[in-house]
C-alpha cells in the first residue's frame, strides 16, 4: 500500500517491518476500493484502518511536545528487540544496529517516515474540485487522515480534557459552539458533558469538605466501685 520508504535495505529485512509493509498493502486495498465505506467494511480491515490510524495519531501527538517522540519508541527499544534486528542482518560483517541507541535512531526515523507514507497515501482519494466527497468512495481511514492533516496543517494546538475521569487529548471542544461548529479557544473540557461531569465532581468535593463529620456520643465510662467500709452489721 503506502508508499515505500526510501530507507536501508536492511531495515526492510527485519520482520516487524516486513509484517508492517503486508499491512499497508491490505490498507492500500481498502483505500483505492471502490466500495463505499458504510457499505461494506470487513472486520479485519476495519481493524487495520484503526491501528494504523492510531499510530500516526499517537506519533503526531508525541511530536507536540519535546522529548514526546522519544519516549513513544523507547518500549521499542530493548536487548530483545536488539537481538531480533540483529537476527535479521546477519548478513552483514558488523552486527546491525550497532547498539541500542542506533536501534533508537532506527525506531525515531521508522515512525516519521510511517506518519509521512500513510498520510500520502490516505489522502490520494482528496483532491481540489467540484463534486461531493461521496463521489471519491473515501474509505474510514481516508476522512481520518484528513481529519489528522488538517490540524497539521492548521498547526492546532493540543489540549488534554481537564475532566479528571477523560483525560482526553483534544482540539475542539464540542457542544458549545453555534450549531456545527465547534471551539478552539478559551476550554478546558473536550465536550460539555465533561465540564459538566468535573463540575459535579468538583461540587461533591467542596460539600464534604464543608460538611463536619458526625459527632459520636461518648463512650460510656467505667462504672464506679463501691469503696464503703463494712459496719458492725455488716458481719
Amino acid at each position: 500500500m503506502l508508499r515505500r520508504w526510501a530507507e536501508p535495505v536492511e531495515r526492510r529485512l527485519c520482520r516487524k517491518r516486513r509484517s508492517a509493509i503486508r499491512d499497508r498493502e491490505q490498507v492500500a486495498q481498502g483505500v483505492g476500493s471502490v466500495v463505499h465505506p458504510l457499505a461494506d467494511l470487513h472486520g479485519e480491515l476495519a481493524t487495520l484502518f484503526v491501528r494504523e490510524a492510531l499510530s500516526a495519531i499517537a506519533t503526531w501527538l508525541a511530536l507536540q511536545h519535546e522529548g514526546g517522540l522519544d519516549a513513544l519508541v523507547e518500549p521499542e527499544v530493548s536487548e530483545e528487540e536488539l537481538a531480533q534486528w540483529r537476527a535479521e542482518n546477519t548478513h552483514r560483517e558488523e552486527a546491525w544496529p550497532r547498539d541500542l541507541d542506533h536501534l533508537r535512531s532506527l525506531a525515531l526515523e521508522i515512525r516519521i517516515s510511517d506518519l509521512e507514507g500513510e498520510l500520502n497515501a490516505a489522502l490520494k482519494p482528496f483532491s481540489i474540485g467540484i463534486g461531493i466527497l461521496s463521489d471519491r468512495y473515501p474509505t474510514v481511514l481516508a476522512v481520518v487522515f484528513l481529519q489528522l492533516y488538517n490540524h497539521l496543517a492548521e498547526d492546532a494546538t493540543i489540549r488534554e480534557c481537564a475532566n479528571e475521569a477523560c483525560r482526553r487529548n483534544f482540539v475542539r471542544q464540542r457542544g458549545r459552539a453555534e450549531y456545527g461548529q465547534n471551539r478552539t479557544s478559551g476550554i478546558k473540557y473536550c465536550t460539555r458533558e465533561c465540564a459538566r461531569a468535573q463540575a459535579q465532581h468538583e461540587l461533591r468535593r467542596r460539600r464534604k469538605r464543608q460538611t463536619p463529620p458526625l459527632q459520636q456520643p461518648p463512650a460510656p465510662g467505667p462504672r464506679p466501685q463501691d469503696t464503703s467500709e463494712p459496719t458492725a452489721e455488716g458481719h
